[in-house]
């Protein structure tokens, strides 16, 4: 899909992955899950749900990139129909694969502590990435697929926004207005809606997250910074993340709690991993810790991750196979869920991507081959 994969932003995703893994283990791997936070430590761990906030930030970046570049460029726009199959071939195989597995780890578990299971009938409704949308199925079976819906929605909204980027023109300052406009549209939907399902778990609540990476995407097109300025950019992001962490861990002043909570809610932290990923996007990324080999292939396999990491966990539990202490369960489940991830990339992820890649790619010579007598006929 791109010409050069950046390490750093690989390692970012790693990062992400790993967040959310360390935060659902110690989540679930207690006697109880969900239980109140006790400690300093649960609520610093508990701050590892923002790795959800940075994939989605990253998916803004990458995947309006294209399009911003062209508006700016002057240049060809992505074929609409080249990218709903390269995107459809990156997620559908392997989460249908996951939803399968789950059922099949967790069917007869109910009753272990954090397993949650959907009427048989509503099924269905996880194979068209609809499980956000009906109580008797959101955050069931493999909860953290609650976020795949979100990002389908967003795939498939995406060209839509791109036409007003198109209309907008080869102004930087007039294509920063776009991300700007959604970001506000999410933060209007957040205070609108508060904090009732279905409606946080919907594409607009999500809104100011994917448009942060879009406004780095903007701002940063054709521009290099320097070192000093990515040091800065990661320093800043760093202080904002903590500020959101901080934020949702009772440190609100009274007064601003209710705005915090239910409109602005996890923006800081977006615009935080949105200066990250700025800095690992440009000139941050051959000697920094993002590049870190180990750190990098975890951020290959991270789909599989985010996936499998939570069904694997509880199917462990309802075997009695976990242990109920965060280091030794961390270990098991991230052991046995990274082999999974990378079968998972091996057998599914990749092959559906490179044959994306080759339909895509003939598709566009069959195109070019069909064009060439007109041109020929019109050049005469």
């Amino acid at each position: 899909m791109h010409e050069h994969r950046n390490r750093a932003l690989d390692g970012l995703r790693g990062v992400a992955a790993l967040s959310v893994l360390v935060f659902h283990v110690w989540d679930y791997a207690r006697p109880v899950p969900h239980a109140v936070l006790d400690s300093p430590a649960d609520y610093a761990l508990n701050e590892g749900r923002l790795g959800l906030i940075l994939f989605f930030v990253l998916s803004g970046f990458l995947l309006y990139g294209p399009w911003v570049r062209a508006a700016l460029s002057g240049s060809l726009t992505p074929h609409v129909g080249r990218y709903l199959i390269r995107r459809a071939s990156r997620i559908v195989p392997a989460y249908y694969l996951a939803v399968v597995g789950s059922v099949v780890l967790l069917w007869g578990a109910s009753g272990t502590p954090g397993v949650l299971l959907p009427p048989a009938t509503s099924l269905p409704l996880f194979a068209i990435f609809a499980q956000n949308y009906t109580s008797a199925t959101l955050l069931t079976l493999d909860a953290p697929t609650w976020t795949l819906a979100i990002e389908a929605s967003f795939y498939l909204a995406l060209p839509l926004i791109a036409v007003a980027t198109t209309k907008l023109g080869r102004s930087r300052r007039r294509q920063v207005l776009l991300p700007l406009a959604l970001i506000g549209a999410g933060l209007v939907w957040n205070a609108s809606t508060g904090v009732a399902a279905p409606f946080n778990k919907a594409l607009p609540s999500a809104l100011p997250y994917f448009g942060a990476g879009m406004l780095v995407a903007v701002c940063l097109n054709g521009r290099r910074i320097t070192r000093r300025d990515a040091r800065w950019l990661m320093a800043a992001g760093f202080g904002a993340v903590l500020l959101d962490a901080a934020l949702h861990s009772g440190l609100t002043p009274a007064p601003i709690e209710p705005f915090v909570s239910r409109t602005v809610r996890d923006l800081p932290a977006a615009a935080g991993f949105a200066a990250i990923v700025a800095a690992a996007g440009h000139r941050f990324e051959r000697r920094s810790v993002l590049s870190w080999r180990p750190l990098v292939a975890l951020g290959t396999i991270s789909y599989g991750v985010y996936l499998w990491h939570l069904p694997l966990l509880l199917g462990l539990r309802s075997m009695d196979a976990l242990p109920l202490h965060l280091i030794p369960a961390f270990l098991l489940v991230f052991a046995v869920t990274v082999a999974v991830a990378m079968l998972s990339w091996f057998a599914v992820e990749k092959p559906s991507i490179r044959w994306a890649q080759r339909m895509t790619r003939a598709r566009a010579e069959t195109r070019t081959r069909a064009r060439r007598p007109g041109l020929a006929t019109s050049r005469a």
